[in-house]
């Protein structure tokens, strides 16, 4: 049994690293100053994502690849805040500290910045932050988003790079990722968390379950993907007459 290879994301903890404090105290204050409840770093780090979870939302991704693309009126308007909130957050990101931003550089390029988001800590300590822009990453099989702007999806990117994973210190990986969203998705009003989960979640459990990237595009997820917790609708224990199929 010592020479049984490791099951992908066991190891959890392994990639995780220090948070950024100064990342951290400034996304408390962009919380509470938008009215919203916050959560510290702490609960965070526990975080990890469920396999079941993964699977049923890489499914429902995969089902909706190829098909002509359906955005509901009310997922229409959880974009329209979703992209509200990015464009509030960028300007808080970017804006002078004495106007109450905190004074952070963007920089988007057309290669990956960074091997590992963990370094991108002493760029963002000096000033700044570097992105794959959206151009960029044609690569993976991307291509024009019909309601995020490559304007907002490189804003995006910056974002949750800082405010998703640096204020907690939370990697790429299934877990990480899982932690990331959820702590990023405190700083949005719940109106936009369907747009962002179908964003994030749905993207990385295509990656994680399908093993490639999947159209870019909204999805129309189950309502329990699209919360916070993501805690699917459980069955309804049957009788002892159901199970013995005496009705």
């Amino acid at each position: 049994m010592s020479n049984q290879p490791q099951l992908p994301g066991v190891r959890w903890g392994r990639g995780d690293f220090p948070r950024v404090t100064a990342v951290s105290n400034a996304v408390r204050r962009y919380t509470k100053s938008q009215g919203l409840p916050y959560q510290p770093p702490s609960h965070y780090q526990g975080i990890r994502a469920d396999p079941n979870n993964i699977a049923a939302i890489g499914l429902e991704v995969r089902a909706q690849q190829g098909v002509p693309i359906h955005v509901s009126p009310n997922l229409q308007e959880s974009y329209k805040s979703l992209v509200e909130g990015i464009n509030s957050q960028y300007d808080f990101l970017t804006g002078p500290t004495h106007e109450g931003g905190m004074g952070i550089a963007v920089e988007v390029q057309h290669d990956e910045p960074y091997p590992q988001v963990k370094d991108a800590r002493s760029d963002l300590k000096a000033g700044r932050i570097r992105v794959l822009g959206t151009a960029g990453a044609s690569g993976t099989g991307q291509h024009a988003h019909p309601i995020l702007s490559t304007e907002i999806n490189d804003k995006f990117r910056a974002i949750h790079d800082v405010f998703g994973h640096l204020a907690i210190g939370r990697d790429t990986s299934r877990h990480g990722e899982e932690a990331a969203v959820q702590h990023h998705a405190q700083m949005f009003p719940p109106e936009a968390h369907s747009a962002l989960f179908t964003e994030l979640r749905g993207q990385n459990s295509s990656l994680i379950f399908n093993r490639e990237f999947p159209e870019n595009k909204p999805y129309d997820l189950p309502e329990w993907a699209t919360t916070v917790t993501a805690r699917p609708p459980q069955p309804k224990p049957r009788s002892d007459g159901e199970q013995l199929g005496l009705f």
